[in-house]
């Protein structure tokens, strides 16, 4: 359901600006009308007309939390917008495309994210050592206090060596696959899909092995050179390796 929203409410309506933003009640509604055995799954839709919605936690199924936080990603991202401005999100992810030292195949995991779709190696950061760094001076002028903050680039502390170890991380928990057979090419801050307000690292890591031969216990798939040079392109903000 999560994924479904993401591909309306924000990718479908980049290529159709014209398209107007389903928010939480509306897309719930459609979905009973579309997949009407869905209605099963949802607590607070059963009772739209009788109840105002005032406890999230309490009122919402775990399906309806799904799509909540899904058009709420949806709004903060701006379908209207080239590319969405994550400078001063914390980064709350990792996510990985490993290639072989050919560049004609990639690892991907099959069911990790979302159902029947493959995807990158992924992993969470533990957002807590990323504290706002907010500076603040006070003066004593006519008695009033002045309080001076730094821009929102500066809000978030971010340790690039522990992101990196994070991402290495992920490919040995992924794959078995150590660090030393392992060399960064590329490194981006892109936008999180899963948490409103927060970015993610991707990197594009190159095994010195090969993933169908070394790598017998977990899922590879074929991808022609071009496209992997093609995702190597610029997609965001650029960190140098």
């Amino acid at each position: 359901v999560h994924s479904v929203v993401l591909l309306y409410n924000y990718y479908h309506r980049k290529q159709h600006p014209e398209l107007e933003y389903l928010p939480f009640n509306e897309f719930c509604k459609l979905i009973g009308v579309l997949r009407p055995p869905l209605l099963a799954y949802m607590q607070f839709m059963q009772k739209l007309n009788e109840v105002e919605l005032i406890d999230v936690e309490k009122q919402l199924s775990l399906t309806e939390k799904v799509i909540m936080d899904a058009c709420d990603i949806c709004r903060c991202l701006d379908a209207s917008k080239t590319v969405p401005n994550v400078q001063g999100w914390p980064i709350s992810k990792v996510s990985i495309l490993l290639i072989d030292s050919k560049k004609e195949n990639c690892f991907l995991l099959f069911d990790s994210i979302t159902s029947g779709v493959w995807s990158v190696v992924e992993k969470n950061v533990d957002t807590s050592s990323q504290n706002p760094e907010v500076g603040s001076e006070t003066k004593n002028t006519n008695k009033r206090k002045r309080v001076i903050r730094k821009s929102a680039k500066d809000e978030f502390k971010v340790d690039e060596d522990e992101l990196l170890q994070v991402g290495y991380s992920a490919i040995k928990e992924a794959t078995g696959i150590n660090n030393t057979d392992i060399v960064l090419l590329e490194s981006y801050t892109i936008y999180s899909q899963s948490k409103e307000k927060a970015a993610s690292r991707f990197f594009i890591m190159q095994c010195s092995q090969s993933i169908n031969q070394e790598v017998s216990r977990v899922n590879d798939i074929n991808v022609p050179s071009f496209l992997i040079d093609k995702i190597m392109r610029p997609v965001s903000v650029r960190h140098s390796s």
